[in-house]
């Protein structure tokens, strides 16, 4: 009986950890994709502003730099759980 106690111990001992590596890894490319989108969020901004928004839509910028930002703050809420 205490044997597969023990054992069902180690066994969620082992498992925790490739999920916490998962977890940072994910967290580390969530940021990764953020900064990449809130660069392209930010060229379709200033383009907005430059043509007078007949190439790129206002919108197309905006929910463009809001997907961005949602990434990125989900990277911080990952980051702070795992800790």
């Amino acid at each position: 009986m205490t044997d597969t106690i023990k054992e069902d111990i180690q066994n969620s001992v082992t498992e925790e950890n490739p999920e916490d590596e998962n977890q940072q890894m994910s967290s580390g490319n969530f940021r990764e994709i953020s900064y990449v989108i809130l660069f392209i969020g930010a060229v379709f901004i200033i383009n907005a502003m430059e043509t007078g928004s007949y190439r790129t839509p206002w919108p197309v910028a905006i929910i463009t730099t809001l997907a961005g930002i949602g990434l990125f703050g989900y990277s911080w809420y990952l980051q702070s759980r795992k800790q």
